[in-house]
């Protein structure tokens, strides 16, 4: 924080935390004993409208704000092209999804878990998570990620998997003002 104490009365801006966040790494996996059924696959094309949905229904608890399904499907489209992006699917029902967002030369960051509301509370996210940190392992890669610190079940159900904290971040939002308007 005296970073941005500092960074903010030299700039004139006023700053906020915006969210505080643990940093996971996961060097084995704990299998889910959880889900009986179900496999991950990686999304395609036929998912494109349950994945915009699933990606309006991320941002909308991100940020707090109704996310309009249609204005996510570009960004799902990208996702399902990438390759990197994988479904959980129970009984040929799509009930979770999860991402292999960045590869690097040691680690592989999973981001964009997402069960929708109606299919929690069932190790859905937990399963796909532990699939996609063996795939990662396998590759040689560290599996890591981000989790909201405030969300105490997210971050109990990667604990499960076999992730451990390594880190804590603080994510601060700078606003400057500009004539007259804050920024």
């Amino acid at each position: 924080m005296a970073f941005a104490q500092a960074y903010s009365a030299d700039k004139g801006a006023e700053f906020r935390l915006h969210m505080a966040l643990e940093s996971y790494h996961c060097p084995s996996v704990t299998p889910s004993q959880r889900v009986r059924g179900g496999r991950a696959r990686p999304a395609e094309e036929r998912d494109l409208r349950k994945v915009a949905a699933y990606f309006a229904g991320f941002a909308q608890e991100a940020q707090g704000a109704y996310v309009e399904a249609d204005s996510q499907l570009q960004a799902a489209s990208g996702a399902i092209a990438s390759g990197n992006l994988f479904v959980w699917e129970m009984e040929g029902v799509v009930v979770s999804m999860a991402k292999i967002a960045h590869r690097s030369p040691r680690h592989g960051r999973i981001n964009a878990v997402y069960t929708p509301p109606d299919s929690r509370n069932r190790g859905f996210a937990g399963a796909l998570v532990a699939e996609l940190s063996a795939k990662l392992l396998r590759e040689g890669l560290m599996p890591m990620l981000y989790t909201n610190a405030a969300n105490p079940i997210s971050n109990r159900a990667y604990r499960n998997v076999g992730f451990i904290a390594v880190g804590s971040i603080t994510d601060i939002k700078f606003e400057f003002e500009k004539g007259g308007e804050r920024l």
